[in-house]
């Protein structure tokens, strides 16, 4: 590729003759990013700190130093035995990005401020089932008073109950608050998160529905932890959400095969939680307005809550999908930023009064 035609793609890109230690030639935006016009390869190795190591070294790609900025170099041969240098700035590309990002949450959140329907209709989904759960567990307790069951089994099976009548009332009032929330700030709450500590929580919180639907849960995740920087009570509701409706995918199964499988593992450099059920799956019908808002299959459902899980996962910088199993029943996966050690550690010792 000719030098004029890369200046017009806009690379930032210099020609060097390494024999005769000279810039034969270089882009516009090559001298502006390395910060002068060089003429000589030894000049520009001055400038650059560490490109003497990439021009005589064995790899084609190497971080510089440019008046203390790193620039991502690349060294290309040429046929001819010239060298062609390009320059990236990926720290400029990470800032922009960045920006973007929060661009797009900022953009999100202010959506919500001026959608009250919504607020309210979100509201009424989120503390719905917990409600609900609270409102059985605390009737079946009060029947049991009124049959006299108090012996050691009855006590004993009156304190579970109200204890997870308990959980999901407080529960509920995280929802609450979480949205109430939603009117005053701009930003989750991010905490360094274990994404297998989690979805333990999640699966103590429906164990009196996965008992009584008769669905056998398997979690399978690493012994080490995994950090997320996340909200805990946005992704507590996305994975108790895709809990729940895979309980309700299984409920027309037989008995003995509605089976739950959570896992959460590494992918790259993100942490992918994947919840499965072995239910009815979903249509290609049903597919075209998955995450569409008020669409629902449900008869009773509002068709919000995938919609919700969605923009959980999105204001994280993540992705939701879903896809079908190869036996009967769909998996949904959410792929979320991995944090390092070095990461949580400094967060930890900011918040450490």
């Amino acid at each position: 590729m000719s030098p004029d035609t890369l200046d017009a793609l806009g690379v930032c890109a210099a020609t060097l003759d390494l024999a005769q230690a000279r810039v034969l030639w270089r882009a516009p935006s090559f001298e502006r990013l390395a910060g002068g016009r060089d003429d000589s390869v030894a000049d520009l190795c001055r400038r650059l700190g560490g490109l003497q190591l990439l021009l005589d070294g064995e790899a084609t790609v190497r971080t510089v130093a440019c008046e203390g900025r790193p620039l991502e170099a690349r060294r290309i041969p040429l046929d001819d035995g010239r060298v062609v240098l390009r320059l990236d700035d990926r720290h400029g590309e990470a800032q922009a990005r960045q920006r973007h990002l929060e661009d797009r949450e900022q953009l999100l959140f202010t959506s919500r401020l001026l959608s009250i329907g919504e607020m309210a209709t979100t509201l009424a989904h989120e503390i719905n089932q917990p409600i609900g759960a609270a409102a059985n567990l605390l009737r079946g307790s009060v029947m049991r008073l009124q049959r006299g069951e108090l012996d050691a089994d009855g006590r004993q099976g009156l304190l579970q109950a109200l204890q997870r009548a308990t959980e999901q009332v407080l529960f509920a009032s995280r929802v609450i608050a979480r949205i109430r929330e939603y009117t005053h700030s701009h930003t989750p709450k991010r905490t360094p998160i274990d994404v297998a500590a989690l979805l333990r929580a999640c699966v103590g919180l429906l164990d009196w529905e996965t008992e009584r639907e008769g669905v056998r849960v398997d979690l399978q995740a690493p012994p080490e932890p995994l950090w997320i920087l996340a909200d805990e009570t946005m992704l507590q509701q996305l994975f108790v959400n895709l809990m729940r409706n895979a309980i309700d995918a299984m409920r027309g199964n037989a008995p003995g095969t509605r089976r739950l499988g959570l896992s959460v593992r590494v992918e790259g450099s993100q942490v992918e939680a994947t919840v499965c059920d072995s239910g009815c799956g979903i249509s290609e019908e049903a597919e075209q307005t998955l995450f569409v808002p008020f669409v629902s299959t449900k008869p009773t459902g509002t068709g919000i809550g995938l919609n919700i899980c969605r923009s959980f996962v999105e204001l994280h910088q993540g992705r939701l999908w879903f896809t079908r199993n190869d036996g009967p029943g769909t998996s949904f996966h959410a792929a979320l930023p991995l944090m390092s050690a070095n990461e949580v550690s400094a967060i930890k010792k900011e918040k450490t009064p």
